[in-house]
């Protein structure tokens, strides 16, 4: 109270005063917390189990906001039921501070949209309309006559549009290939505008002039040096659900379903 929005202090401050929320969690409900984005989840095969576990622990987070002076938003508070069921089912029925949270099919949170079914689709496309943004102000640099030279170009790709791919690809990389390949031509155009290639120029040839490798493959290597980077530190809370997941077995009898990040980066460590 009385620091001004904005300021170096009024980080630490949140830090100190807001990381005490996880402390009100209920057993088995697992928790996330980034500065002052929250979210809790609960896994199970009945809904009016999640129902019950999640409901009582925004009780407990309710109470806890109220007595440290906190207020929840209620506009920006939301509920997302991952499920993979094809038949009709319910969702579950949640109330914070006496006012309905509404279920909704996708939701944003730290950058990345999650849909129901994981597919990320949403957040593609989302992603894909962020860089064409980006490829505009390219493509005013890139002018023939006046603009900027090869370098120069390449770095504005490196910073305005590839930072926006690499955001989030070790998350999103999950998606199905189909998927993947929306946010290739992006990857192209932004790479013809540097080198001032025609349109028929292959898009390989252009990787290689540029130093760039593909989106698929640069997906890989990040994932690869998270991973490698996570094995360094067993303390990690990540590390269990990367390398110690108990649900091999099932993604083994299934093997046409999206595999996580664990599995898919197995055979290349």
């Amino acid at each position: 109270m009385g620091v001004p929005q904005g300021s170096i202090l009024s980080v630490t401050l949140i830090a100190l005063k807001f990381n005490s929320i996880v402390k009100a969690i209920c057993p088995n409900v697992e928790c996330s917390l980034y500065v002052d984005d929250f979210l809790i989840c609960y896994r199970s095969k009945h809904i009016h189990t999640i129902e019950r576990h999640i409901q009582r622990c925004l009780n407990k987070l309710q109470f806890w906001a109220d007595t440290n002076g906190f207020h929840f938003s209620t506009s920006k508070t939301v509920c997302i039921h991952f499920c993979r069921l094809l038949k009709p089912h319910l969702d579950p029925e949640l109330s914070l501070n006496g006012m309905p949270i509404p279920i909704v099919e996708k939701t944003k949170f730290l950058g990345l949209i999650f849909d129901r079914k994981l597919s990320f689709i949403h957040h593609l496309h989302y992603l894909k309309e962020k860089c064409l943004k980006a490829i505009n102000l390219q493509r005013v640099v890139a002018h023939t006559s006046w603009g900027a030279d090869q370098q120069t170009l390449l770095h504005l790709y490196r910073s305005l549009i590839r930072s926006k791919l690499d955001y989030g690809c070790i998350v999103y990389g999950s998606a199905r290939p189909s998927y993947l390949k929306i946010l290739d031509p992006i990857h192209n155009h932004a790479l013809r505008l540097c080198l001032g290639a025609l349109r028929t120029s292959p898009a390989v040839s252009l990787c290689v002039q540029a130093t760039e490798p593909p989106l698929a493959l640069r997906r890989k290597k990040l994932a690869l040096q998270y991973c490698l980077k996570l094995s360094a530190n067993t303390n990690n809370p990540a590390y269990n659900a990367v390398f110690n997941s108990k649900f091999k077995t099932q993604f083994d009898n299934k093997p046409s379903q999206t595999r996580p990040l664990g599995f898919r980066v197995e055979d290349d460590l």
